[in-house]
């Protein structure tokens, strides 16, 4: 039983030193790499209209702070992600108030990482917020330690996540959620594991937006985690693909299109020629890794992260034969 909670306590320390490295070299292009040291709070008065019943507060290309969603229709709003804690959360609040004067509320995270659910505690109780199972499973099993580790990052972190108490799913679904608004509906998918086991991507589906967490990045290298799987990454992308969506708002970075659906499948599935390749020479896991970021780092120069192309290739190096 002890040597069962020393291994569960290591397999914590490193999924959430693996998500902070993630997330410090998560920054855009060259251009905005001095914004890395402003910090990870969400911006007020910047909220843009994107179609007729979606709005986004984009990131501003600030690590650790996410392209929060707000869905109004005409009998409910749905507020996608929340900021790093509580205070991030009530300007993200404030910033609904002025598009939406709805009195039912509902509220998705993408994924259990704090800059998407640690400020879910600053919502009304009587928003719904809808969980998946399995991102429920990571909110209790890991979201504890991770909030801790995100709290070292600085003294700012520290004071954004302090006292902070995580609010369980009011609502929880296990595949496939359908929330009606009022004259638009969005659709929950649960999709991983892919970036972690409790990726949820939200389809708004008469504007055609889809809020693809970390799912789907537009020209940055994916971010793999201990627990994601290639193999499962690339049918979350065949089963995102088919619904075409106009916009595509992705957790962090610049918004896009389809286009970026095939354009990341690509990218995975020629990863994963090339380890199954590697791996067929005999070359081992770090070796491959090694060449593998190299190869691709130099094939995709303006991509960002591209720190992250090992992990990538050590999870399809473990699961080919």
């Amino acid at each position: 039983m002890r040597r069962a909670l020393r291994l569960r306590s290591c397999s914590v320390v490193v999924i959430i030193a693996s998500a902070v490295t993630l997330l410090r070299g998560q920054t855009a292009p060259p251009a905005a790499r001095g914004r890395a040291s402003q910090p990870p709070l969400v911006r007020s008065g910047v909220t843009v209209k994107l179609s007729a019943h979606v709005y986004v507060i984009p990131d501003g290309n600030v690590p650790m702070v996410p392209n929060v969603g707000i869905v109004v229709g005409s009998k409910a709003t749905l507020v996608i992600d929340t900021g790093l804690g509580p205070n991030n959360a009530k300007t993200m609040l404030s910033e609904v108030a002025k598009v939406s004067r709805n009195r039912t509320m509902y509220l998705v995270a993408t994924h259990f990482h704090p800059e998407h659910a640690a400020g879910a505690s600053a919502f009304s109780k009587s928003t719904k917020f809808i969980v998946s199972d399995a991102e429920q499973k990571d909110l209790d099993e890991l979201g504890p330690g991770m909030v801790t580790g995100f709290s070292r990052i600085s003294p700012v972190h520290a004071d954004l996540l302090r006292n902070l108490t995580q609010r369980p799913g009011d609502v929880h679904f296990t595949t496939d959620y359908h929330l009606d608004l009022g004259g638009v509906s969005v659709r929950l998918l649960a999709v991983g594991p892919t970036h972690t086991r409790g990726d949820t991507v939200a389809l708004v589906e008469q504007d055609r937006v889809l809020f693809a967490g970390d799912v789907v990045l537009n020209h940055i290298f994916l971010a793999f985690s201990a627990q994601s799987s290639g193999t499962s990454w690339l049918k979350a992308l065949d089963t995102l693909e088919p619904m075409k969506p106009a916009h595509i708002v992705p957790s962090h970075g610049a918004l896009g299109d389809a286009s970026i659906i095939a354009e990341q499948r690509a990218v995975l599935l020629a990863v994963q020629a090339r380890v199954k390749d590697l791996k067929s020479q005999g070359r081992s896991a770090d070796q491959t890794a090694q060449e593998v970021t190299s190869q691709f780092q130099t094939q995709y120069p303006d991509w960002s992260s591209p720190t992250r192309l090992g992990a990538a290739a050590r999870a399809f190096y473990t699961e080919l034969p």
